[in-house]
């Protein structure tokens, strides 16, 4: 009898260590960030395209419930430039931003502290998303690039201008307000974005792939 409950207890012991395991394993693929590009012109491999690009923090917003948009350290073209000596004191020389992805919680007080060039910003001089006008190859290149910036932790979404086929086709299954606001969402996760490359795609390959579909 206390054998059978000793390799009971045992087989218990086993299956949880099995799904700790598994659970790990979820969550070292669940992603911390969503990269989102909006194409505002019709997608086309022999033209250049128009697309914006913004980023966000996966479940920051509302205790977890809602995701955050991150702000670029990149000032717009209308607001100051960084102080001479504020520039000199970063190891990035440029007086309009150093191009990195700032968490949007650090805009509660009113004023940005990039975390990586340590300038500081109001909220309305920098921006939340980019604008693009590349060919497709360039814009694969570009999310990538991305991708890869952010650790390689990131969900791709897209959204797509309401004449293309993915917002007719949402149009056509759902009713008027929710096309209008997914605006033809697709999602290439990031748990299968690591099995595709794991696999032997590039990760080019299969950006491309999920852009052109």
């Amino acid at each position: 009898m206390a054998l059978d409950l000793e390799k009971a207890t045992q087989r218990i012991n086993d299956k949880l260590l099995e799904e700790s395991k598994k659970s790990a394993e979820e969550m070292a693929k669940r992603a911390d960030f969503k990269i989102q590009i909006w194409f505002r012109s019709e997608r086309s491999s022999r033209k250049p395209i128009a697309y914006t690009l913004s980023f966000w923090e996966s479940g920051k917003r509302l205790h977890g419930g809602g995701d955050e948009m991150m702000f670029i350290c990149r000032r717009h073209a209308h607001s100051p430039k960084i102080a001479p000596f504020e520039v000199a004191m970063t190891k990035h020389k440029s007086n309009r931003g150093c191009d990195n992805l700032i968490s949007g919680g650090l805009a509660d007080s009113g004023v940005i502290v990039c975390p990586h060039c340590h300038v500081k910003h109001k909220p309305d001089q920098i921006g939340d998303s980019i604008f693009y006008r590349t060919t497709i190859d360039q814009a694969t290149d570009i999310l990538a690039q991305w991708w890869r910036k952010l650790g390689g932790r990131a969900d791709l979404y897209a959204k797509y201008n309401p004449n293309d086929p993915r917002s007719i086709m949402m149009a056509q299954n759902y009713d008027f307000r929710t096309a209008r606001e997914k605006k033809g969402l697709t999602i290439y996760p990031l748990q299968n974005i690591l099995k595709d490359t794991l696999n032997g795609a590039t990760l080019e390959s299969r950006i491309k792939a999920f852009i052109t579909a």
